[in-house]
């Protein structure tokens, strides 16, 4: 069977884990976590994950030290769903012990989950990208698709669980191939409005394990800038072309800027209420960086809906 006669991939969403540490910002994912379940007949299974028991050299009474707090922590749990902080939307809630990543993977892998959610708290300063420890190990590691949620994050609208319009910000790689499905999913899912979005950044970056964040930039002559732009619109229209994408109507953006501030400002102008994105790691040589991994950190930390990140 050709490629052109694979049947596309279409996701499923049965399976959502929310991590969560009972915080505020945590608890921000909530209503954008409902409306994506609501529309999926999703299960979601709450997990909270507590630190794993303290190696010590010299024997002491921890066990009844341990048992309290996993006590408070069932509490806390059991106080978090008498809320109904899912509505009717079916859960599972758990409590468990060990080092972070190693028991939420677990979990993943087990329950077969599709899709992570969590809050994150959002901070940048000094160049430097802070997600919270636990966001950002979930962010880069989890190998299903993140939907992460800052304080930033507007709330309005979504009471109704209804996502009226999403971005797809795409920069033609695989990453970016991996997560359109999902942009087109969740737009069907929600009669939603698409917006297509590439951003031509106006320099090239040399890209060196012998550079640090401060990594030499080459602006773009006019020329080649011009010569960018125009095959960033004849990709776009390529990718647009597809039956399945040419029946959803999408605007297309093809604006030049730096990927992060670009996305954000096309995100805000036209009311996006869900940003969906490729996430991936840039190799080495000269390239054009749209979507590394600071790109989608910058997003995800500053955009004023929650962004859903799909791993190439």
């Amino acid at each position: 069977m050709s490629s052109s006669e694979q049947s596309p991939f279409v996701p499923s969403l049965k399976n959502v884990l929310f991590a969560t540490d009972f915080s505020p910002c945590s608890q921000a994912a909530l209503p954008h976590l409902r409306a994506i379940a609501e529309c999926y007949g999703s299960t979601i299974h709450a997990v909270h994950v507590l630190a794993p028991e303290p190696m010590l050299s010299v024997p002491l009474d921890m066990p009844r030290e341990l048992d309290a707090e996993q006590d408070v922590a069932q509490v806390a749990m059991e106080t978090f769903l008498a809320g109904k902080p899912f509505g009717d939307v079916a859960y599972t809630a758990t409590v468990m012990r060990g080092p972070l990543w190693e028991v939420l993977a677990a979990f993943i892998e087990e329950k077969r989950i599709d899709l992570v959610a969590l809050g994150t708290h959002g901070r940048r300063g000094l160049k430097k990208l802070v997600l919270g420890s636990v966001a950002e190990q979930i962010f880069r590691l989890a190998r299903c698709p993140v939907l992460t949620v800052n304080p930033h994050t507007v709330t309005e609208g979504i009471a109704n669980a209804r996502i009226a319009t999403i971005l797809f910000a795409t920069d033609f790689s695989s990453g970016s191939q991996r997560a359109l499905p999902y942009a087109e999913s969740l737009v069907r899912a929600n009669s939603a409005r698409l917006i297509l979005l590439h951003a031509v950044t106006p320099v090239v970056r040399v890209m060196s394990a012998d550079f640090g964040a401060g990594q030499p930039t080459m602006e773009l002559s006019r020329e080649l800038s011009d010569e960018a732009m125009a095959a960033a619109r004849e990709q776009m229209a390529v990718m647009s072309s597809c039956q399945e994408i040419r029946e959803l109507a999408p605007e297309i953006i093809v604006e030049g800027g730096e990927a992060a501030d670009t996305i954000l400002s096309i995100a805000k102008n036209k009311q996006a209420d869900l940003i969906v994105m490729g996430a991936h790691r840039t190799s080495g040589s000269l390239i054009t960086s749209h979507l590394p991994w600071a790109t989608a950190s910058a997003v995800v930390c500053e955009a004023h809906c929650p962004v859903l990140t799909v791993r190439s």
